[in-house]
């Protein structure tokens, strides 16, 4: 063994008396150890004779205590990267930070308090912004300190784990090796109990504990209610956040609940979607009706409303019938023994219908309605496939009529001698006066597009017809020349 150097001592520094009020040695002035500063420039400026790997310091500003960690950025000694806040042991499974305030992708750069702490990104993916952190893969924690208008990060460790002060029951756990691990973010309490009261049978009011402060979709409520309600629609307002509908869940769409429907005989799973709560109905009421033609002594069917109850046959009611919907009867009639309750908000949705084919059909024609509630198997439009066939002696159209194979601009309806209509150019013309002189050539544009054009001129005094020499410039375009002079000649061309 080598031989020391220094003040060499052979026995231990202590007081004359375990007693006397003075300490034997001051923590700051030894080597390693724990040292206390009151900020992190007094701790980065310890010096490196009293500098150990491992040791600890507390800063007060902070109230945090960091560890010199080897190799945490460098092997030398002096170099302050190796700080890092000290999380009571080594390695993964536990490690427990103070509480963050948000997680944020943007440094801020106003209103910045000293000790402010944020996690930076989730993952290594997440894009990173700021004049500081934006050299920084994403997943680490920030940590503002005012006296050295810096920030100072915390790299993390797989297993460690933080709370977010703005996020209701959650804690955020880092799973891997930074930078190419993740935060996990898991739920506490997301499965809420309560009981919902109600004063008029519309509004739902509701406490929970642990109480949080804004409705998230990822929380279930199991719901309580203690009075049943009143009319076509219910709120329900948690913890006094705010007021939102309770709609029911019906196949693939969600409905107002109806008059009585809550029930206080069971409990409800209800979530929320971001506008209003779903409410899952243990009653199945609505879901998938056992659509009977008897209705015994002591059952109640419901028909919610936007569904139709269809039966076959005669429907006989000794027990109970509420119908927010449509029943239909096909073929039979409605026995009514018991209770038949319309409860609709409208006349579309008060009403029974009955539907009957009288049995006196013929083939290949269309049926008609001959009352509110009787079809009839006869009318006077024949359809066999290939043609159909209007018996009637009149046919009148109440809007336009389209027809429009072969329809084209400016055609027109003919028919051929059979009664077969088609679409044919229609016949078009143009007319004008002019003064004409004798010998002189003349281009008359008409704008017809044709080379086939038929052309009259006559004398507009006298009404003498006259024939001059006509010649064809274009499909718009034809010249005459005269061998009379005429002061108003009338000119047509039909094409």
């Amino acid at each position: 063994m080598s031989q020391n150097k220094g003040t060499l001592v052979t026995a231990a520094i202590r007081p004359n008396d375990s007693l006397d009020p003075i300490a034997s040695a001051f923590a700051n002035e030894i080597k390693g150890g724990l040292h206390t500063v009151d900020n992190i420039i007094e701790r980065d400026e310890i010096i490196e004779a009293r500098r150990e790997w491992g040791m600890l310091c507390y800063v007060k500003d902070d109230k945090a205590i960091y560890q010199l960690k080897y190799l945490y950025s460098s092997d030398v000694i002096m170099d302050n990267n190796n700080w890092d806040v000290f999380s009571g042991g080594s390695g993964g499974g536990g490690e427990w930070l103070n509480s963050v305030l948000e997680v944020l992708l943007i440094e801020p750069t106003e209103d910045i308090n000293n000790n402010d702490r944020y996690l930076v990104g989730l993952n290594n993916t997440d894009i990173i912004s700021g004049s500081n952190w934006g050299a920084k893969s994403g997943g680490f924690i920030a940590q503002y300190v005012s006296v050295m208008e810096d920030w100072i990060y915390t790299e993390p460790t797989d297993g460690m784990s933080v709370r977010v002060d703005i996020e209701d029951n959650v804690i955020y756990r880092y799973e891997g090796i930074y930078p190419d691990g993740a935060w996990q973010r898991d739920r506490l309490n997301q499965v809420r109990y309560i009981s919902a009261t109600t004063s008029n049978g519309v509004d739902y009011t509701a406490n929970s504990s642990p109480i949080f402060s804004s409705y998230d979709k990822e929380m279930l409520f199991i719901v309580k209610f203690l009075a049943t309600n009143g009319t076509a629609s219910a709120y329900l307002n948690i913890n006094d956040i705010e007021n939102k509908p309770i709609k029911k869940i019906s196949g693939y769409n969600v409905y107002d609940v109806m008059p009585e429907e809550i029930s206080t005989n069971y409990q409800y799973l209800i979530t929320y979607n971001g506008s209003y709560f779903e409410m899952l109905n243990p009653t199945m009421v609505g879901y998938d009706l056992n659509n009977q033609t008897y209705i015994p002594v002591g059952e109640k069917i419901t028909v919610p409303l936007n569904t139709q109850y269809w039966v076959y046959g005669d429907l006989t009611i000794d027990g109970q019938l509420d119908n927010y919907g449509d029943v239909v009867i096909v073929n039979g009639d409605l026995i009514n023994e018991g209770n038949l309750h319309s409860l609709g908000t409208s006349s579309t949705n008060r009403f029974i219908s009955f539907a009957e084919i009288d049995g006196l059909a013929t083939i290949n024609y269309l049926p008609k309605w001959t009352d509110e509630f009787l079809l009839s198997g006869t009318s006077s439009i024949y359809d066999d496939g290939n043609e159909v066939i209007i018996l009637s002696s009149t046919f009148s159209v109440e809007g336009s009529l389209t027809l429009p194979k072969g329809a084209t601009t400016n055609y027109v309806l003919t028919s051929d001698s059979e009664g077969n209509a088609t679409w044919q150019p229609s016949v078009r013309k143009y007319t004008g006066t002019m003064s004409i002189s004798n010998g002189v050539d003349y281009t008359i544009t008409h704008n017809l597009n044709t080379d086939a054009v038929i052309v009259s001129c006559w004398d507009e005094i006298n009404g003498d017809e006259f024939k001059p020499d006509i010649k064809r410039v274009d499909l718009d375009n034809i010249k005459i020349t005269s061998s009379t002079s005429f002061v108003n000649a009338r000119i047509v061309i039909i094409g």
